[in-house]
């Protein structure tokens, strides 16, 4: 019998009508809680979605499928956006099996509940790390994307989410197989899908973390920069609206812009991830629990910028951040003694900058305040400790202190010592401790002078460049400091040799710009010329010291060459590959200098790194061609003696161990040894101001260029009418600076003179002299000579002869029948002019910028915008192959700092990388008075050798000459009346004026600073 409920009328109810009243009661308010959160998307709706449910399945005689999959549904999505509770997630993911379960195998609910339950195990993955979970998820989605037709309107989402789990899947297994097919699932929702723009930026910031993902695994740039272009393309179509979501991607691009900045040294990107990062800690509010971590990412990302600009702006401003960081911050906070080691970090910068010793005391004290708070298990023990131990080796330097030096050596110590889980054995900080480390010995052996220290810091230095996740700046870093101090030459030349492997990639090759690549290069500077020497004093085949040479200087210019070689074979065999070769190299010339937005120039930058993968692609291709195995790689021994036609080519290498030499002539390759010559002498004479004065011209004679004129056979002036030989000179290091082609002794009138015996002229490097001369010589058209006369020029001195100058060149000129023509002075006007002239002369001021050569200029009437050597390396005229630039000018050879001294980067050679075949400039200043008889003998020496490229060069001995024997003359009257002066007793003390400098060989000749440069 059934059982009642007596109701308040008294009534008898069948209890089951009650249940099924309550039932449907309870069903109904659920039904409209559910449609208002639909309405609303109010997640305070599904706590009571929640309740209501368990009523409904309280008050149901059975499993409800959908009852089970909306209460699932409702626990998931408030442990998605409410509250993270462990327990919603597995009780959800409980009640989903069960729907699935309750539901008719070959229905579209079984496939919805399916779909669902592979969601929320791909959440529970990120508690359990079991693969189990992740493998079900993805067979799950899978089995319901076979049984979804193609024009599903969620069938875009359900690929999407495949694709996010097995990200997850790869970021574990790295199997490239899950890449793969997360890359094509998350890609083709994407490009499939109708849903709003908020949920496209979500899939492809999944395709971003994929990405992260592989770059983490294989390192590759190219992975890291398509992560940078899908967070900027996700950051996009993030709706302004979605004020949280827009925060968080663009806390992620900044910080890959920073990770691809650490990859590329490129500066705008640093400078963006700076900017990015700025906003986010302006809009984050101080109480925020995030604004700790956002305003440590700045102060960072600050003081690297400062590094590489060297602005105390940019170290200011590192510092007051970080301060307000240490304000708001507890100990407690996990970046608070990382932040304290920081601050230590900036405070030995600015004493480093301003030389107040307080700032280094406070350095110390920080340093030892991160350590003290440190957790011993922290992660970032090892930097703490290495920190500390860079400050204490710093005081003890100044101090003299053998206690802050024996400190700072066991703190680096106990940074290596860290364990492995800290601090694996391959990561790349061990590289800077390593480094610091050789530091450290190195200056104790300078105390102690004890072999046991030296050998340490030997084999610290060493550690630090052959770690192979090491920083390629850090390694390179260390050889150079490592190989002075090696006791044997063989371990010298073997760590260097590791490291010259690591210089061409120090710039990323072909995709920075001049400036960020000069930059970076020079932090190499000297290590090719230190192999090359330890490999010739090794007596190591001449051939292969001088491709450590060519491996390890110059690259700025070879990079320039290869994207602007002649590939008119290359068109003519294989015209596909030719044209996909042109589109590359285009991008990879020098940007134009104009101002573009900021989405432009990145978008320019992401070109170039694309580009530049893909030119070492088309490379390989081309290189597996026949007839062209050899295309722009290293120059065979055939082609290097080939390069000797012509005449002779003389390497003089300079380094730590003193001087040598390589010699090609046509049939063979020799290398010398300057034995007379050490490093600290040549140092010396090349920090002073009398490079070009008779004593240092008999110096250079009787240490070098004499020696290998004997060696060549040139041992004297040859008769007239007879072909003078002609050698080209290739100086490296500090040598650059001097004049070997002027080099002798001239005040003996004995020929025992380089220019009385050959004639000169040099090349910044060996391929540079061979991509010269591959270049065609083009002579379709009417010639023009674009001359410009700089006689007045705001800030300078007025330069009387500069006119004079001008109309001689021009008369010369029309002789040729070659057009003169004029231009306005203004940096536009004379590039313009630069495009299709075959002669350029330029008579006027040169400047020399000594902290970047890449602004080096040519002074015009416009003093705020001259033509520098930026502008012109940014001039391709290679087509039109001009045929000699001329500039008459100061210091237009010249390299002022050291550490750019192996690029060769100036005015001569920026017009040389340019395309013209000849530049004749200067190593110095030159006399105003001097320049019109210089430029009218050179001249008219070209116009009589039928402007060829022979005459060039024999037309500037011919000038060079004529001046030193106008100045011998001039030599041998003022010492005449010296010796009468003193005959006569005239004078009771010896003077030290200009005359009698010129007699002893103080004062530089003035017929000295003219060079040739060319073919």
């Amino acid at each position: 019998m059934e059982q009642t409920f007596t109701n308040s009328q008294g009534r008898a109810v069948p209890l089951t009508a009650v249940a099924e009243s309550s039932y449907t009661t309870q069903q109904s308010r659920l039904e409209r809680v559910l449609q208002s959160y639909r309405d609303t998307n109010d997640p305070d709706l599904l706590e009571e979605i929640i309740q209501t449910a368990r009523k409904v399945l309280e008050a149901s005689t059975e499993d409800n499928a959908k009852l089970l999959h909306t209460l699932a549904w409702a626990l998931y999505k408030r442990y998605k956006e409410v509250i993270d509770d462990y327990g919603d997630l597995e009780e959800a993911m409980k009640l989903e099996r069960k729907a699935i379960e309750a539901s008719a195998s070959d229905s579209m609910d079984r496939q919805r509940f399916s779909y669902w339950l592979a969601l929320q195990l791909g959440d529970y993955f990120y508690h359990t790390r079991n693969l189990d979970d992740v493998d079900e998820a993805i067979g799950l989605i899978k089995s319901s994307l076979e049984k979804f037709p193609d024009e599903s309107p969620t069938k875009a989402a359900h690929m999407a989410n495949l694709g996010i789990l097995l990200k997850e899947k790869y970021s574990v297994l790295r199997v490239e197989d899950d890449f793969e097919s997360g890359c094509k699932s998350l890609e083709t929702a994407i490009a499939s899908s109708s849903e709003d723009q908020n949920t496209i930026a979500t899939w492809l910031e999944k395709l971003a973390d994929l990405y992260d993902a592989k770059h983490g695994n294989l390192g590759r740039l190219e992975d890291l920069e398509t992560v940078c272009r899908l967070r900027r393309d996700s950051l996009s179509a993030t709706a302004d609206d979605r004020e949280r979501d827009k925060l968080a991607r663009q806390i992620q691009l900044a910080r890959t812009l920073y990770e691809l900045f650490e990859e590329t040294r490129n500066l705008s990107e640093l400078q963006e991830s700076i900017t990015l990062t700025r906003e986010t800690v302006a809009v984050t509010p101080e109480d925020d629990p995030e604004w700790l971590d956002r305003i440590r990412k700045l102060n960072v990302a600050i003081y690297i910028l400062y590094h590489e600009t060297g602005d105390s702006k940019d170290l200011e401003e590192a510092i007051n951040v970080v301060k307000r960081y240490l304000e708001k911050a507890s100990k407690d906070h996990p970046h608070w003694s990382e932040q304290l080691s920081n601050y230590s970090n900036y405070l030995d910068s600015l004493h480093s900058r301003t030389g107040d010793l307080a700032h280094l005391e406070e350095a110390v004290e920080f340093g030892r305040m991160s350590l003290k708070d440190i957790p011993k298990n922290s992660p970032n023990l090892q930097i703490v400790l290495g920190n500390l131990s860079i400050v204490l080796s710093r005081r003890s330097m100044i101090r003299g202190s053998m206690v802050d030096l024996e400190e700072s050596v066991s703190y680096a110590r106990t940074a290596l010592e860290v364990t492995p889980k800290s601090m694996p054995e391959d990561s790349p900080f061990r590289t800077d401790i390593w480094t610091t480390l050789g530091d450290l010995f190195a200056a104790k052996f300078g105390t102690t002078w004890v072999t046991s220290d030296l050998e340490e810091a030997v084999r610290s230095y060493r550690c630090a460049v052959e770690h192979p996740t090491g920083n390629i700046l850090r390694r390179i870093i260390a050889a150079t400091s490592v190989m002075p101090l090696c006791l044997s030459l063989q371990d010298a030349y073997d760590i260097g040799r590791t490291a010259i492997d690591l210089v061409p990639g120090i710039a990323t090759a072909r995709s920075l710009e001049t400036g960020d690549r000069q930059h970076l290069l020079s932090f190499a500077r000297g290590l090719a010329a230190s192999v090359t020497g330890a490999a010739i004093r090794l007596k190591k085949d001449p051939s292969e010291a001088l491709a450590i040479l060519e491996q390890g200087r110059g690259i700025l210019g070879s990079s320039l060459d290869d994207i602007r070689t002649d590939i008119k074979e290359l068109q003519q065999a294989f015209p596909q590959l030719a044209e996909r070769f042109m589109r590359v190299r285009e991008e990879l010339e020098p940007s134009t200098g104009s101002h573009f937005s900021d989405e432009l120039e990145e978008d320019r930058g992401l070109r170039r790194r694309n580009a530049a993968e893909n030119f070492d692609d088309i490379l390989d291709e081309i290189r597996k061609k026949p007839g062209f195995e050899d295309f722009l790689g290293p120059l065979a021994t055939d082609q290097i003696l080939a390069a000797a036609a012509y005449g002779p080519i003389v390497v003089i290498n300079s380094s730590w161990m003193g001087c040598e030499g390589i010699v090609i002539e046509r049939e063979r390759i020799t290398s010398m040894v300057f034995k007379d010559l050490d490093d600290g002498e040549l140092i010396e004479r090349a920090e002073g101001f009398d490079l070009g004065t008779p004593n240092t011209l008999e110096w250079l004679w009787n240490t070098i260029t004499g020696r290998v004129l004997e060696a060549l056979g040139f041992t004297e002036t040859p008769p007239n009418q007879q072909e003078w030989p002609h050698v080209w000179w290739i100086p490296t290091g500090p040598l650059s600076r001097f004049p070997l082609h002027a080099s002798g002794r001239h005040r003996e009138r004995s020929g025992k003179t380089v220019m009385d015996r050959v004639i000169s002229s040099y090349s910044p490097s060996l391929r540079a002299l061979v991509h010269g001369r591959r270049q065609r010589v083009v002579t379709a058209g009417p010639a023009k000579a674009l001359l410009i006369d700089a006689e007045y020029t705001e800030n300078h001195p007025h330069l009387p002869q500069a006119r004079a100058e001008i109309k001689v060149v021009s008369k010369i000129c029309e002789s040729m029948a070659i057009r003169p023509v004029s231009v306005g002075q203004s940096k536009q006007d004379m590039l313009s002019g630069l495009r299709n002239c075959k002669i350029f002369h330029f008579a006027g001021h040169g400047y020399t910028n000594g902290d970047d050569p890449s602004k080096s200029h040519l002074c015009l009437s416009d003093t705020s915008d001259p033509l520098t050597v930026g502008d012109i390396l940014r001039l391709n005229l290679h087509e039109a192959s001009p045929f000699l630039a001329y500039l008459s000018a100061c210091s237009t050879g010249r390299v002022q700092d050291d550490k750019f001294i192996d690029e060769s980067i100036h005015l001569i050679s920026a017009f040389q990388l340019a395309g013209f075949r000849h530049v004749i400039g200067t190593l110095w200043k030159v006399r105003d008075k001097h320049c019109v008889d210089v430029a009218r003998v050179t001249y008219e020496a070209i116009r009589e050798g039928g402007m060829t490229d022979d005459s060039v060069c024999r037309g500037l001995h011919k000038a060079t000459r004529m001046l030193r024997d106008s100045w011998l003359e001039s030599f041998d009257k003022k010492r005449e009346r010296l010796v009468q002066g003193d005959e006569k007793g005239t004078r009771d003390v010896i003077p030290c004026d200009d005359e009698e400098e010129i007699i002893v060989g103080l004062v530089p000749a003035y017929w000295v600073p003219y060079v040739h440069f060319g073919v």
